[in-house]
């Protein structure tokens, strides 16, 4: 238990009283008067003969009621109309320069077309955004909102509607996302099992700090689920909050890049496990990638906190090869680094699911409505 959760748990809420609520940072005035802005964030949108919904997708960016934000739509080398519906829709807006068409020279899959317009992205936050989905209106607020007010996380995930190929709603929700009513601060987990408790990755805005740190600097790519790492990889490093309200639409219109299969009611596994890369491939992505990378991540964790980190991902049989490979992190014998382990999976098996995904006070999440307009028409902070 660190000291905040000492501190937490010492607290009498009976004679406290009711705790403070804070005005949420999208509509604290005091920030405007002190020239502080919103953060800007970054859609992200990749594309690959997405061509007969990317219109739809671009305008659903183009219409958020949160107004510090900028696209950059990556078109993975489509043999469709993709690139010529795209030019035709920023022909049409008000503000084109929002929006900014990346073309690469050849198909790279998920992670290279993310990775070629994070590499251009000016936003603080990122959206790892489908061509084939729909954002609703105030997707954008909602995630602020809980990034800004409700809880400080690598980040957010709210629920889906699902839709069909014709733009039907066929679902009333996303049958994954686990926030079950609730703001759920998910934390505490492992990664030697695989879990999937948010939505799709259109559902999440990330901290662009946190996605530049997980990203694969070895070469190492995923075509297809690249967000499974990179939703996987940030939880690890800052949690998450799923957020339990529905702010867009996910698209299932059956030729989707893994979820292809169709809603059959109740819990059913949105694609074919089969093509989905093995859950090692990705725990192993990691444990490299912070080995490799000690200079990234030993700042924000120092050495038993790096240790501590890594035991979350390795098992205890490859424990003894990561010992003599990286001895400047585990400069001690293999036996102790087991010991750790075994006492770490043992305090988390005891920590009961209710702290596992934890639900925030509703006090906390008030504050939802973006502030008062400025002289030059754009909302204040």
């Amino acid at each position: 238990m660190n000291v905040h959760e000492r501190i937490a748990a010492a607290r009498d809420a009976a004679e406290a009283g009711p705790p403070v609520v804070l005005p949420g940072a999208l509509r604290d005035e005091r920030l405007l008067a002190v020239a502080v802005s919103r953060p800007r964030v970054s859609f992200v949108l990749t594309s690959y003969n997405y061509g007969r919904y990317i219109t739809d997708c671009l305008a659903s960016v183009s219409g958020q009621d949160y107004d510090n934000w900028e696209c950059l739509v990556v078109d993975d080398a489509s043999t469709d109309d993709s690139v010529a519906r795209v030019r035709a829709f920023l022909a049409t807006v008000a503000a084109p320069e929002r929006f900014r068409l990346i073309e690469r020279p050849a198909n790279g899959g998920q992670m290279e077309a993310f990775r070629d317009g994070l590499a251009r992205a000016t936003g603080s936050f990122v959206v790892m955004l489908d061509a084939d989905d729909v954002l609703l209106p105030d997707f954008l607020t909602a995630h602020m909102r809980a990034h800004l007010t409700v809880a400080t996380v690598a980040m957010t995930s709210t629920n889906q509607y699902q839709i069909n190929g014709a733009g039907e709603v066929i679902a009333g929700q996303h049958m994954d996302h686990q926030s079950k009513g609730y703001f759920r601060h998910v934390r505490q987990t492992s990664f030697q099992k695989g879990f999937w408790v948010w939505a799709t990755s259109s559902s999440m805005v990330f901290r662009r700090s946190t996605v530049e740190r997980v990203m694969p600097r070895d070469g190492t790519t995923f075509r297809i689920c690249a967000d499974y790492y990179i939703a996987h990889f940030c939880h690890l490093l800052g949690d998450s909050l799923l957020v339990p309200t529905i702010h867009g639409c996910y698209r299932r219109h059956g030729q989707n890049n893994f979820g292809s299969n169709p809603v059959l009611g109740n819990i059913n596994s949105v694609g074919d496990l089969d093509r989905h890369p093995p859950h090692d491939l990705f725990r192993q992505t990691i444990i490299r990638h912070v080995c490799e990378n000690r200079d990234l991540f030993y700042p924000i964790f120092m050495g038993k906190g790096l240790v501590r980190f890594l035991l979350r991902l390795v098992k205890p049989a490859e424990l003894p090869g990561l010992v003599a490979r990286y001895p400047e992190i585990f400069p001690r014998a293999t036996a102790h680094y087991l010991w750790l382990a075994t006492r770490a999976a043992l305090a988390r098996s005891r920590t009961p699911v209710s702290e596992k995904f934890k639900i925030l006070p509703v006090a906390a999440t008030r504050g939802d409505r973006p502030g008062p307009a400025r002289p030059d028409g754009r909302q204040a902070t």
